[in-house]
């Protein structure tokens, strides 16, 4: 960990003042296995000078990132000595190590389902992991065989209705969205645990679309980066591991039954919920309550709410989504949207 936030840090430096961006229109770049070359806005090149193609290995496509990369317009270093790849893109910072399936997104780490790896002298990524931690869109057509990536030029972005604001931990007492809500009692909360941010971002664009109350899930006792360093022997670790696991929270949420729809979200931890999640659903009554689960990660699915549901007796669980880190508020409600919610 240490090797690889000290990689983070000189790519940084080196960067310093360098600002990435796109093309100025939209921009798409496709890709297929087994094909040598790459369309870019429907102009066809090779993807590097050996004839290097996408690969897939355990249902994740790989391919030799650095093309890619610069041309959405972004930097690639490679550190030999520790095997470390660094992208950055405007401001995110994404680092991936050969034959290591924790790869860390602006220091947040992830557990990938596949591992980078080498192959004819090329180092091949995991392509979703870093196009959505860089915030583009991600397809796969599965008879195709093709990865096609987006992303839209910058529009003006108009006005909005003020922003709920965040619950302080202290309180943990959810807020009304707007003064103009005020008058009207909410009937929908966003409800989140968020280790390092990822998932913090997702609530936030759910609340400021929908007007809703928000609720910060606190442990009593923060994670730091070593309980959260997945290669070890640490309290992330232990607690995925105890099926009894229940870390204590700070805070509750006030007058929980006044809410008829809950919106969860959280990290997904070695393919599931953190224990903490458990330990918020034993403590309300959710009969009658509509649960929508949300999740952010590297590239794990949101994976099944059996469990969840068993400890919520009479809780109506709607089918959840996974978000990759830095999901943009258009795609995050895009899929808010398609709930078909009143």
């Amino acid at each position: 960990m240490k090797k690889i936030l000290s990689v983070i840090l000189s790519v940084i430096l080196s960067l310093a003042g360098i600002t990435a961006c796109a093309a100025d229109g939209d921009l798409t770049i496709k890709l297929q296995i087994g094909n040598p070359n790459m369309t870019v806005n429907d102009t066809e090149k090779p993807i590097d000078e050996n004839g290097t193609v996408p690969v897939i290995i355990n249902d994740r496509t790989l391919l030799p990132v650095r093309a890619v990369v610069e041309e959405i317009g972004g930097d690639v270093e490679w550190d030999g000595e520790t095997q470390t790849v660094v992208l950055a893109y405007g401001e995110d910072i994404v680092v991936l190590e050969i034959d290591n399936t924790t790869a860390y997104h602006n220091e947040e780490p992830s557990t990938l389902e596949a591992a980078p790896t080498i192959i004819n002298d090329r180092t091949m990524l995991p392509i979703r992991f870093i196009a959505e931690s860089f915030k583009f869109d991600v397809e796969w057509d599965g008879e195709t065989q093709t990865v096609t990536i987006t992303k839209a030029a910058e529009a003006t972005e108009p006005t909005e209705t003020p922003a709920p604001t965040a619950t302080p931990a202290a309180t943990a007492e959810p807020t009304a969205a707007s003064a103009d809500n005020e008058q009207q009692e909410s009937k929908t909360l966003v409800a989140y645990f968020s280790a390092t941010n990822n998932t913090e971002g997702v609530a936030k664009h759910i609340a400021e679309g929908i007007g809703a109350d928000i609720y910060e899930i606190t442990p009593e006792e923060p994670y730091t980066d070593a309980d959260l360093d997945y290669n070890s022997d640490c309290r992330a670790n232990r607690e995925q591991n105890d099926d009894s696991a229940r870390p204590a929270i700070s805070g509750t949420v006030e007058n929980m039954e006044q809410y008829d729809t809950i919106f969860l979200g959280y990290p997904i931890w070695w393919g599931n919920a953190p224990k903490i999640i458990f330990t918020f659903l034993e403590s309300y009554d959710f009969s009658g309550k509509t649960i929508i689960p949300f999740c952010t990660s590297g590239s794990s699915p949101i994976g099944s709410t059996t469990a969840m549901q068993s400890v919520t007796q009479g809780a109506n669980w709607l089918d959840g989504h996974r978000f990759g880190g830095g999901a943009s508020s258009d795609t995050v409600m895009d899929w808010v949207n398609g709930l078909d919610l009143e």
